[in-house]
């Protein structure tokens, strides 16, 4: 189910790459919580186990995974 990777004048860069990437774990990140806040919706409390979890991938597991991924960006694309 890939889509075919965008390119500049028929070659693929890394900077459209990385755009893309940290695109896609800001989108995880949200449906994360998206998921989290349906669990919490519920009554019993292994659904409030799992929003706790879902809320921790998306509030700290995604973002620091992001930040590192960025700090390696950063002295690899200098």
């Amino acid at each position: 189910m890939a889509e075919p990777f965008s390119t500049i004048g028929g070659v693929a860069t890394k900077d459209e790459a990385y755009r893309k990437l940290m695109h896609h774990i800001e989108e995880a990140i949200n449906q994360c919580l998206v998921i989290g806040h349906f669990y919490n919706t519920e009554d019993d409390n292994m659904s409030k186990t799992l929003a706790k979890g879902w809320y921790g991938i998306g509030n700290e597991m995604l973002p620091m995974m992001k930040e590192q991924i960025r700090q390696i960006a950063m002295r690899k694309m200098q």
